[in-house]
């Protein structure tokens, strides 16, 4: 969070004295921790928790759910990029529970399958030798 927002805005969202200058920590934890929770009602069902390495776009997320539901601490503020992040965030995180998008983790935690009508080709080139014909080259490029 710290590394993502404006100190001032972190200090301001964590206190509610404005005298105050320094971020309140226990304050910007607690909202990490309840974006953290609400992730994981979206992963359960699909991903063995906790994830033992979770891709950076979960900390992204968590930090964009924290924001705004820090944001919706203060009534006088202006939240509608906040919400917008969090409507985003949410969407994402229902395709990865849906199965639409995915965060290149299996279930059981351990590397993705590869893709359905994906080609694998191992190291040294594709063992029967056959690969698909190209789709693009100079010549069916030519001109655009």
């Amino acid at each position: 969070m710290i590394a993502r927002y404006p100190n001032r805005d972190l200090v301001q969202l964590t206190n509610d004295d404005p005298a105050i200058m320094t971020v309140n920590a226990a304050a910007l934890q607690q909202a990490l921790n309840d974006a953290s929770a609400e992730i994981d009602g979206y992963l359960d069902g699909r991903f063995s928790l906790p994830l033992s390495d979770p891709p950076v776009l979960l900390n992204r997320l968590a930090c964009d759910i924290a924001m705004y539901r820090l944001q919706a601490l203060r009534p006088l503020h202006d939240i509608a990029d906040a919400r917008r992040r969090y409507d985003d965030a949410v969407a994402l995180l229902t395709r990865v529970a849906d199965g639409a998008v995915t965060l290149g983790l299996a279930p059981d935690n351990q590397d993705a399958p590869a893709a359905p009508g994906s080609i694998v080709v191992e190291a040294g080139g594709d063992p029967s030798g056959a690969l698909p014909d190209r789709i693009f080259s100079r010549g069916s490029l030519k001109g655009y």
